[in-house]
């Protein structure tokens, strides 16, 4: 069930990846109906058709005035991301705006909106609230204990070659067809996307206090199976296991006792995000550190389409295949049929 109508702020940063909150939600929301997105610099259109060639009935506006006469919402949602978690240039004139036309603000930043008085003697006065999601987190103390041994779901890392390469999006679309075919699926999220596309079970790793990382992914492990005891449990990736900037995965392979991962690689990207002094690395050597950490199988790869034509992606597809020996599917386009197929595999050993 959707929940608040909500614009999202993505202002020049639609079309690549420091938009990813703003494409998740497009992709995926029951916690938010979503009814446009904001960005100057793109024609009007179906955010979903520019995104994915997928008509999403989510309009694409210009100018935010026209996208409140047109929508009528009642959330701005900022849907972009930045080096360090701040504001992005010009974003804080948009959010007086939205604070100004009495709209709730949410942000998944690390620069908190709720800490600058301007904003919060706005929100005041329009009776409107400002929701941080990253200090949700902030004071978050749970300790690991084990007790995940007790549960009996298969759980499944995706993992990546670098970071914003598409481990939320793989892992949204896996679980939707795992659904479709009849088995029980959930989600752990561990980014602050994850918490606004509404999924239950989950926390957002980079807010918290290192001591607790590992007790808040076993605990999510552990709420998901108390409330639904799904038979796939899909822990989202962060960063990647090679990142110097955007490390993650270590806790999310160790603490979540995985039983397999997927990964994730986009072929063309040419440098690490953020880096370019930074080569993409080989995809053999994160599988073989992913390997080596928790000594459970690479159980199927993911292809990141950017850069790419569908010739290319055939041609990527077959080499990783030849490589690995797993399925790999480009989710955007194929689907992740294979990859369920795989996990189904697992059920029957």
């Amino acid at each position: 069930m959707t929940g608040n109508r909500a614009l999202v702020y993505a202002d020049r940063l639609y079309m690549c990846a420091d938009g990813k909150t703003a494409h998740g939600l497009v992709r995926h929301s029951t916690r938010y109906k979503v009814v446009g997105i904001v960005d100057s610099t793109l024609s009007c259109g179906d955010a979903g058709e520019l995104l994915d060639g997928v008509s999403r009935d989510i309009p694409l506006f210009s100018d935010l005035d026209d996208a409140m006469i047109s929508t009528h919402p009642d959330t701005f949602v900022i849907g972009a991301v930045s080096e360090g978690g701040m504001l992005p240039k010009g974003y804080d004139k948009a959010v007086v705006w939205a604070l100004s036309h009495s709209l709730n603000v949410v942000s998944g930043l690390h620069q908190f909106i709720s800490d600058d008085k301007k904003f919060v003697s706005l929100a005041e006065e329009h009776g409107c609230t400002i929701i941080d999601v990253r200090k949700n987190f902030r004071d978050y103390r749970r300790f690991y204990t084990g007790d995940i041994a007790n549960v009996d779901s298969i759980r499944i890392a995706t993992i990546g070659t670098d970071s914003a390469i598409g481990k939320r999006t793989l892992a949204v679309l896996l679980i939707e067809e795992l659904r479709r075919r009849g088995r029980k699926a959930d989600m752990i999220y561990t980014g602050q996307t994850g918490w606004m596309q509404g999924w239950p079970h989950g926390v957002v790793l980079d807010a918290m206090i290192n001591d607790f990382v590992s007790g808040g992914i076993e605990g999510a492990v552990l709420d998901s199976w108390k409330d639904d005891q799904p038979d796939f449990i899909i822990i989202e990736g962060q960063g990647s296991l090679v990142h110097p900037f955007f490390p993650g995965g270590f806790e999310i392979l160790a603490a979540g006792q995985v039983h397999g991962f997927i990964l994730i690689d986009a072929p063309k990207r040419p440098h690490l995000d953020g880096f370019p002094g930074y080569l993409m690395p080989d995809p053999k050597r994160v599988v073989t550190i992913a390997n080596l950490l928790c000594e459970k199988p690479l159980v199927g790869i993911g292809l990141n389409h950017e850069h790419m034509d569908k010739k290319d992606i055939d041609r990527e597809k077959k080499k990783f295949h030849t490589r690995f020996k797993v399925p790999v599917v480009d989710p955007l386009w194929d689907g992740t049929s294979a990859l369920a197929d795989a996990l189904e595999g697992l059920l029957k050993k």
